[in-house]
């Protein structure tokens, strides 16, 4: 999907690319990071409470 930016006097907007979910891979990886170990937390806990 391309958004026609031709009605821009400035060549830097009529030729910008948007990269979509590219730019949001940081923030992602952190939160997948963030809830990976709270998950592997939790697990521990209910080993320790099971045994």
């Amino acid at each position: 999907m391309s958004v026609d930016r031709s009605y821009s006097p400035y060549e830097v907007i009529r030729m910008y690319h948007d990269r979509g979910m590219m730019k949001w891979g940081a923030f992602a990886t952190g939160e997948l990071t963030e809830a990976q170990n709270t998950f592997e937390k939790e697990k521990k806990e209910d080993k320790k409470i099971q045994a």
